[in-house]
């Protein structure tokens, strides 16, 4: 299986005949690409049927202000808490494939749980949903760490940056399709608020019946099981963070990634606050905006592939991170959900450039042993960050309103975007002399 994944040649140009591309589909049947593709697409489908509107749900539950940056931010604070210590009870795991299957179901038999939401008490409902949300990120986090360690080890480096991209290709087709027809559901088939509670509940019910198809779906990958890494000799808990620190090629990935995703993370809450206050975006709309966004997403994925190979991650966070800024600038001037639709075709296009290079470039940067450790380590710091964050980005609003505090966080991911490239120089200076 390595050595024909390791020579099959997959290029996705638009331009190209549909029989290159059926010749090319064909080539990827039972391979591990093939079978990331679909677990991809299963895990977006899943996803896709409820997180779009899980804004609009919660303004529907009597969500204020306070509750859209708690629902941004606890899972962060979830995903903080747990990441390190499973990542540590993952390397006692005989069978880790499977113990992340558990954790990717358990996940998905949450969502039962928010279905359950709209029969409480509606004092109770909005911090509730927002909580189990929180909750939900501790099985996530660790089922994609996890998997994040599965890719290091199944795809070679040039196979992995293809696979990736090309799982988020495919995936940036189908979020539209199943976002744009759960939103037209929600928003035209109810005659009451009643019956709109009861489609979500219905849609939380089959996010979770294609989540078992998803587990399935990954228990089709063929990874190279090994014995739990927690031996006699293995190395103390200690002397591995001493180690991530002390490697220099992570470092000069890990500071600089963690600087821009904070001022990524920062925005999400203000657009939200843009959306739903001032836009008064409904579900149909929320469905349009990843409608526009995945179909762009789509649309570059043979760009940022192609870049990706090209010029390496550190150029993509680059051109990428200075488009993100500029849609941040734009926010404040957008007077209607049309514009904002608009918006969201150049949301789609960078952000994918964005997902793309992040976890390429963690991949590359992590060493094969003790991946796991250096993975759950890197995406602690991403979830306190996003902890952190959008209570940072409320006190901007608090203090400067929406517009002003969209600024200041354009500013400082065109300083991150600054400090990416800066770095990226210093290392292209030195490997002449090293």
């Amino acid at each position: 299986m390595r050595h024909r994944l390791r020579y099959l040649r997959i290029n996705f140009n638009p331009r190209e005949s549909w029989f290159h591309f059926r010749r090319n589909i064909a080539q990827m049947r039972g391979t591990n690409v093939w079978v990331f593709i679909l677990y991809g697409l299963l895990f977006d489908t899943a996803a896709n049927l409820w997180r779009p509107f899980a804004l609009p749900f919660l303004s529907r539950l009597g969500g204020e202000e306070i509750h859209i940056t708690l629902l941004n931010s606890l899972p962060g604070a979830v995903a903080a808490v747990v990441l390190l210590p499973g990542a540590l009870l993952f390397r006692k795991f005989a069978n880790q494939k499977k113990a992340t299957a558990a954790f990717i179901l358990l996940s998905r038999a949450l969502i039962l749980v928010l279905a359950l939401i709209p029969a409480l008490p509606p004092h109770v409902r909005p911090m509730l949903f927002v909580v189990m949300l929180g909750l939900m990120n501790c099985p996530d986090a660790l089922s994609q760490t996890s998997l994040q360690s599965f890719l290091g080890s199944v795809f070679n480096g040039n196979m992995r940056g293809q696979a990736i991209a090309m799982r988020t290709k495919f995936g940036q087709a189908i979020i539209p399709v199943v976002s744009i027809i759960t939103g037209l559901v929600i928003t035209f088939v109810p005659r009451t608020e009643e019956q709109r509670m009861m489609l979500y509940q219905g849609f939380f019910i089959i996010a979770f019946l294609v989540g078992v198809w998803e587990v399935r779906m990954f228990m089709r990958l063929k990874v190279e099981e090994r014995p739990p890494a927690e031996t006699a000799d293995s190395p103390r808990k200690r002397e591995i963070f001493l180690a991530i620190m002390r490697d220099k090629r992570f470092r000069l990935f890990f500071f600089p990634a963690i600087f821009f995703v904070f001022t990524w993370q920062a925005g999400w809450t203000l657009f939200a606050f843009h959306q739903v206050r001032v836009l008064n975006a409904t579900e149909l709309w929320f469905a349009i905006f990843a409608l526009a966004s995945g179909v762009s997403a789509f649309i570059s994925g043979s760009f940022w592939q192609k870049w990706l190979r090209k010029y390496g991650n550190n150029a993509i966070f680059v051109i990428s991170g200075m488009l993100l800024a500029a849609n941040t600038i734009m926010t404040p001037f957008v007077p209607n959900v049309q514009m904002m639709a608009v918006i969201s075709l150049f949301t789609g296009f960078s952000a994918i450039g964005i997902n793309t290079a992040l976890l390429n470039g963690v991949l590359e940067a992590t060493p094969d042993e003790n991946r796991m450790i250096y993975l759950a380590f890197y995406n602690t710091i991403v979830n306190v960050s996003l902890f952190i964050a959008p209570f940072f980005a409320h006190l901007l609003f608090t203090i400067w309103g929406n517009a002003m505090a969209l600024f200041i966080i354009s500013g400082l991911r065109i300083a991150s975007t600054g400090v990416i490239w800066l770095v990226h120089r210093r290392i292209k200076l030195k490997q002449p002399t090293e």
